[in-house]
């Protein structure tokens, strides 16, 4: 006991001089994912214990955290997240989006072939409100969603092959269905938005890539890895912002065995990056954030219980360490958690530069500004 107070208090006497701002939080479940749903509020997903169900939960961040330095507290001064609403699911939760800034989130859940929309406003209800149920026939179906467009994507399975759904949610329509797609029926795809018109989903077995046109729901190409790795997963993430509505070219993947490949899709041939075990290997899912203010600087979540903030260097292109938070080895009561596994880690640019917020499987939840 005396060693693990030994160990938090030198972490906590040199955050000091690594952070202008520390906040701890925690729920009391496991935290699977989380999303910003607007400037003020978070959504996260918790697993329930020895059950196949999942809360969501959206927070409201504390003001704290929107201190400037040197700025003093007030009697209105909050420091803690505040429960605005939430809802349960009964099946297991396959991924988690929302509707950023239109209080709406978005829910696909294991073995129901339907995707769930449900409206957040504590004004009329401290439950989630169900809104829209897409029945899109894909099964397991991972979400991209672009909230300057109002536009969603499923992907999963139709019938043993993969398909991918657009719809429209102002207008609660489907767009249209990309379907004959050339991908592998036993591997898992994610969607993510280059920009309003295109997609690339990855294969996560082995990292490759296909680009779609959302204009015309064609394929436009393929990209293979350079080497596969068959006891990886690979996780994919773009700079395409879409508060700034504007077009990528750049893509960041990570695997879990810790190699990380750039790409510049205007030249597909060769990624402009690639460096192995820049991370030790391990089973779990990564989490890639990328920074709104710098699209170089890189939030890395998931390997273990730590959050890493990288840069791709401009001179000789290679990712360099730029900083290392550890807080969540600690737990609210100053405890040493050993096999905590950070889940995730948001860019809170509304709080000022440098600013995350992060997650773990513990349940504890971090604010934090550091000094670079």
């Amino acid at each position: 006991m005396l060693e693990t107070e030994n160990v938090f208090d030198e972490w906590f006497f040199n955050s000091f001089k690594r952070y202008h701002k520390l906040q701890m939080f925690g729920v009391d479940k496991p935290v699977f994912s989380m999303e910003l749903s607007c400037d003020s509020s978070i959504c996260i997903a918790c697993e329930k214990p020895e059950e196949n169900g999942f809360e969501i939960l959206n927070l409201e961040l504390p003001n704290k955290l929107y201190q400037i330095k040197n700025e003093h507290d007030s009697i209105s001064t909050s420091r803690d997240l505040k429960i605005k609403c939430g809802t349960l699911t009964d099946n297991q939760l396959i991924d988690m989006k929302t509707l950023f800034g239109k209080s709406k989130t978005i829910l696909s859940e294991k073995g129901v072939n339907k995707v769930s929309i449900y409206e957040m406003n504590p004004h009329k209800s401290d439950q989630m409100i169900p809104l829209v149920n897409i029945d899109s026939n894909v099964e397991n179906g991972q979400l991209a969603v672009d909230y300057t467009t109002d536009t969603l994507i499923i992907w999963g399975k139709e019938n043993s092959h993969h398909t991918g759904c657009i719809f429209d949610i102002e207008n609660n329509m489907k767009t249209f269905m990309i379907r004959d797609v050339p991908n592998d029926p036993v591997c898992i795809y994610t969607p993510h938005f280059m920009s309003k018109n295109q997609l690339v989903v990855q294969n996560s077995e082995n990292g490759s890539f296909d680009l779609y046109d959302l204009t015309s729901g064609q394929h436009v190409k393929n990209v293979n890895l350079p080497e596969s790795d068959n006891h990886a997963k690979w996780f994919l993430n773009t700079a395409y912002t879409s508060s700034k509505e504007m077009t990528t070219f750049n893509l960041v993947l990570i695997s879990n065995s810790g190699t990380v490949l750039i790409y510049d899709l205007r030249n597909c041939k060769n990624p402009s990056t690639y460096q192995k075990e820049l991370f030790s290997k391990c089973n779990n899912n990564i989490n890639i954030s990328i920074d709104p203010c710098n699209s170089q600087n890189y939030a890395v979540s998931g390997f273990d219980s730590n959050v890493y903030i990288i840069e791709e260097s401009n001179c000789n292109r290679n990712i360099m360490y730029k900083f290392k938070h550890e807080g969540h080895i600690f737990t609210e009561d100053e405890d040493l958690c050993q096999n905590t596994i950070t889940s995730s880690a948001l860019w809170l640019p509304m709080c000022g530069r440098n600013t995350l917020l992060s997650a773990a499987n513990d349940g504890s939840i971090q604010g934090w500004q550091y000094i670079s």
